[in-house]
């Protein structure tokens, strides 16, 4: 395997075919762990190359608005927790530190909820919506 001139978007690109591809009994799981590579690393890499889209344009990117229940205060290191830079922002420090659980807990996983309290962050997101939302967003960060 080769990472190209650039590791990061390699490394995205890479993560993104993983969980395009994967189709078995793991799916909830393959999708944290692919999070990391389309979340956390777009997030420390690419940050001013995602766009400050309202959220209230959410679903051109695959996640329906009104799965964002809380937005979180604005901080320091997110000023603008109401645009989609914001949103990454924020998902990126709930599954950097883990502060995500699947629902439900003890059936077939079908959403998880990402929160950060600190902040009052809380989103739920369907597997399928966030799945289309990762994918856009690398497609998005491939093409800019």
């Amino acid at each position: 395997m080769s990472y190209l001139d650039n590791f990061e978007h390699s490394f995205m690109q890479h993560t993104l075919k993983i969980l395009q591809a994967y189709e078995g009994l793991f799916g909830a799981t393959i999708l944290v762990n692919c999070l990391l590579g389309l979340l956390v690393v777009p997030k420390e890499t690419s940050l001013d190359a995602i766009p400050d889209d309202p959220l209230a344009d959410l679903a051109k990117w695959g996640i329906s608005p009104g799965s964002i229940k809380r937005i979180g205060k604005p901080t320091k290191a997110n000023r603008r927790p109401d645009t989609l830079r914001g949103l990454v922002h924020n998902f990126r420090n709930s599954v950097a530190y883990f502060d995500l659980k699947p629902i439900p807990r003890t059936d077939e996983v079908h959403s998880f909820e990402f929160t950060n309290d600190k902040i009052e962050f809380l989103a739920v997101i369907k597997l399928s919506e966030m799945r289309e939302f990762v994918t856009r967003l690398a497609q998005y960060l491939d093409d800019h």
